[in-house]
């Protein structure tokens, strides 16, 4: 016999009684962000490495642990040497936005993404290599105004909520501007400097390398130094601090709760001014079930941007992990099984009927009414059992007596009621139901 194949690890599969849920979620997201006023995209879910370098930045853990990249045998020498499978989806979007142009037409470019992406991670609940995201970009020279980030984290409250989750807590903070965060990295260090041989030696690493990634590392001596710094809003400057105010302002006004952590920056070196998480603590570890922020400059820092106007491209965004939402769903009992449903079962008494009964699927799909058959005409009961398998809210059985008078007998089979009719009295009986 050979050997039974499974699904690579970290990944899983969505089974048909499982689909509804991310249907659901999927078209309740489209509905919402749709009312916001933003446009699908949809990009590869491979880019050239150099895009997510550039982007995350190169002492990132993503770029550094977890980019999967990929090796082709077919891929022509004028080719990108270097692909990988999209980490998240704000870099391939900014990417599209630059290739195509798009700030050339648009004052704002306001875009949503549903789709898979791809880490190295090593699996756990609410971890996988391939998961899923529903997230938004809003970009272009209009997309400076602080209330355009209360917006954005007001549209990823509003999301969570119409998917019926509870329960969760928004977290804000604001890294300043380029200056403002220039200038926070080197008050950490110097703040971290001879406390830092202490730590341990991925902690050391850090520090040299992006002293930022401390401040949300997991390791708990490491964590005891950062929170014994008291950092609050010190490194940001006048504009930077009226910038997060108007923001906050902004949310106070819509009614969004949240709460400022001061120790929040995110993964990604890209981000500038907000940045924002939602957690849902009943997920253990891995609590965050969204987060993004704001990314000024990573438009320039990837080759776009039109000289003839001044300043930065503004830009903001930010991604929701459809498992991870699903899993806090479950975990509050808001998760039941869909069952099947389809409009009719066509019934044959024998073999001899197959041919009528297939015809008559057909038309009954014609009709724009979901309908299927056992082909194999097995014995009635093994019939109607397949029939209530699929959910089936009637049966139409098929006998020589009824093909000959061109009648059909439709069985209610919620009441067990049942009567002859023509084909067409038949199927006009259950459009009306």
């Amino acid at each position: 016999m050979a050997t039974k194949l499974n699904n690579p690890r970290g990944t899983s599969d969505i089974l048909p009684d499982e689909i509804s849920f991310w249907q659901t979620l999927e078209s309740k997201g489209r509905q919402m962000l749709t009312l916001y006023g933003y446009r699908e995209i949809r990009t590869p879910v491979f880019e050239e490495t150099a895009l997510f370098k550039r982007s995350l930045g190169e002492s990132t853990e993503v770029v550094n642990k977890q980019l999967l990249e990929v090796k082709s045998q077919r891929v022509d020498a004028d080719e990108a040497s270097s692909l990988a499978l999209r980490p998240e989806g704000t870099a391939p979007i900014v990417r599209a936005y630059n290739q195509n142009d798009l700030g050339r037409e648009e004052y704002l470019s306001k875009l949503f993404y549903i789709g898979p992406m791809f880490r190295g991670e090593r699996p756990q609940k609410g971890r996988l290599r391939q998961f899923h995201q529903i997230g938004a970009e809003a970009i272009g020279r209009g997309a400076h105004h602080p209330l355009i980030d209360a917006e954005m984290i007001a549209l990823a409250v509003g999301m969570l909520k119409s998917f019926g989750v509870e329960g969760f807590r928004v977290k804000i903070n604001s890294l300043g501007s380029s200056e403002d965060k220039a200038n926070f990295a080197q008050w950490l260090r110097a703040q971290l400097k001879d406390r830092i041989n202490h730590l341990s030696d991925d902690c050391k690493n850090q520090y040299e390398r992006n002293v930022f990634r401390l401040l949300d590392s997991k390791d708990k001596d490491c964590q005891a130094v950062i929170r014994s710094l008291n950092i609050g809003t010190a490194h940001l400057s006048s504009k930077g601090l009226e910038y997060f105010n108007a923001v906050r302002c902004g949310l106070d006004s819509l009614g969004v709760a949240y709460e400022v952590s001061s120790n929040l920056v995110r993964g990604l070196d890209y981000y500038t001014h907000t940045v924002f998480e939602i957690s849902y603590e009943g997920l253990g570890a891995q609590d965050a079930i969204g987060a993004g922020g704001r990314y000024n400059g990573l438009i320039e820092q990837l080759g776009g941007g039109d000289r003839r106007v001044e300043g930065e491209i503004g830009a903001i965004g930010f991604a929701l992990g459809i498992e991870r939402i699903l899993l806090a769903l479950e975990e509050q009992g808001k998760q039941v099984k869909a069952g099947r449903v389809i409009d009719a079962f066509v019934v044959t008494g024998s073999h001899a009927q197959v041919d009528a009964a297939f015809l008559l699927v057909d038309k009954l799909r014609q009709a724009g009414l979901s309908a299927d058959m056992d082909y194999s005409a097995r014995a009635f009961k093994k019939q109607f059992e397949h029939a209530n398998k699929l959910g089936a809210r009637f049966a139409f059985i098929l006998g020589d007596e009824e093909i000959k008078k061109g009648q059909v007998s439709v069985k209610n089979m919620a009441t067990g009621e049942q009567r002859s009719l023509s084909i067409d009295e038949a199927i006009k009986s259950i459009e009306r139901s």
